[in-house]
């Protein structure tokens, strides 16, 4: 069996695949797309000058600088979220510490178990057996690359492939009825 053989598709198949067919293009009319532009440049320019304000504002506190006030940026504004960063790390350490010792917990408790099982592999006799087909067709299934069945294989009582349940109820219904 040579490399084209393995690799080949099945039927002479032919994929076509097109990334265009797979994008959503909108067609957003231009003022939209301008009022977009300016909405998401104007929040990217607040929440930045909040941060670098932010940042600036702890080191000038810490360290005696200047500190300039305007619109909602302020002193008081640093101090209050330095007081929530103080509190927001108190909590990480404390939900860290608790973390650490959950894992500790359940590995020294559960560590050692292995209580997965898993089915016995199937043999190809079995296989034979439960869909009543000849074992050199199995074996042909398992070694071919692309498989036609040309009958459905699966039992009916296994309710896969035979009648579903609707239908046996529609049958079922039928056949008590008094005639």
């Amino acid at each position: 069996m040579g490399f084209d053989k393995i690799h080949q598709k099945p039927l002479n198949q032919e994929v076509e695949y097109d990334i265009e067919n797979h994008l959503i293009y909108g067609k957003q009319k231009l003022w939209k797309k301008i009022i977009e532009w300016i909405l998401t440049i104007l929040g990217w320019s607040v929440l930045l000058t909040y941060v670098v304000y932010l940042i600036y504002g702890s080191l000038a506190i810490k360290y005696g600088w200047p500190l300039f006030e305007f619109l909602f940026y302020t002193r008081e504004m640093v101090l209050v979220i330095q007081e929530y960063f103080f509190i927001y790390f108190i909590a990480f350490l404390i939900f860290g510490i608790l973390l650490i010792v959950w894992k500790n917990y359940n590995y020294h408790k559960f560590g050692k178990l292995h209580r997965r099982t898993f089915q016995p592999s199937v043999s190809n006799e079995e296989l034979s057996e439960m869909f009543e087909l000849d074992p050199a067709i199995i074996e042909k299934m398992q070694s071919e690359r692309y498989v036609v069945i040309e009958q459905n294989i699966i039992p009916a009582d296994l309710g896969m492939g035979g009648k579903d349940k609707k239908e046996e109820k529609k049958e079922e219904k039928k056949s008590q009825r008094p005639d």
